[in-house]
């Protein structure tokens, strides 16, 4: 019996070892973040290593139905304890899987929008417009209406200029022949359009996609603040 249980045990933790591995491998081709890869591996390693336990105990003379039954227990007094943690767990796994955004991409959720970076055992990790890390619980994001702005790999950009010295077909002219040179810039680009006019100021819309990277709206926006300095202009980003 000792020798049985012997073998369970290495046999299982060894088996434990190269499950964790190979998790780790398959998730890494997913394109998914480290933690949430570490995490699953551990997850299916700690599996296999507390089958292997439970069969060495059985093998040197353990009741089965007994270890089950405190097994069970157990395992019903830490889920009533922790049954938030494990929501927030096994949401993260959902997502893993899922995968309705990856890391990089910009999403939305209730009023938080910025770049995922990562998922962690409890949360979802998301660097917010302010440079800001916001930890979003993982079954917020698996029961809320979310928002993934680069979905298609693009983002929407929406220029709002106020102006009182010019006209807008001068505005809408200046700002698309500008415009043609940025090849982030996907086409065509629409004409801007008036949304208020209150004399002597005027208000245009331009409404623009472009590639969804930072560099490329950072490059708009440094082009923007050259050719319109004499205007208000604001941004929105989605």
């Amino acid at each position: 019996p000792l020798s049985t249980a012997a073998v369970y045990l290495i046999v299982g933790f060894w088996v434990a070892r190269f499950a964790g591995r190979w998790v780790e491998r398959k998730m890494a081709r997913r394109s998914v973040g480290w933690n949430g890869t570490a995490l699953l591996a551990r997850l299916v390693s700690i599996s296999i290593q507390v089958a292997s336990v439970l069969l060495a105990l059985i093998a040197v003379g353990a009741s089965a139905t007994g270890l089950l039954t405190v097994f069970g227990a157990f395992t019903v007094a830490i889920g009533l304890s922790l049954q938030d943690v494990f929501k927030n767990f096994f949401a993260g796994i959902y997502l893993l899987f899922e995968q309705p955004f990856r890391v990089g991409d910009r999403i939305a959720i209730r009023d938080v929008v910025g770049e995922v970076q990562g998922i962690d055992i409890r949360t979802t990790l998301v660097k917010n417009l302010d440079g800001e890390l916001v930890m979003i619980p993982n079954a917020l994001v698996f029961t809320e209406i979310l928002q993934n702005n680069a979905h298609y790999g693009v983002r929407r950009l929406d220029l709002k200029v106020t102006t009182s010295s010019r006209g807008a077909t001068e505005i809408d002219r200046l700002v698309r022949s500008e415009l043609e040179n940025i090849d982030e810039v996907r086409r065509p680009i629409p004409v801007a359009r008036i949304v208020s006019s209150k004399p002597p100021e005027l208000t245009l819309v331009i409404s623009l996609m472009l590639d969804d990277t930072d560099d490329a709206e950072m490059k708009l926006l440094e082009l923007v603040v050259i050719i319109l300095a004499d205007e208000t202009v604001d941004v929105m980003s989605s």
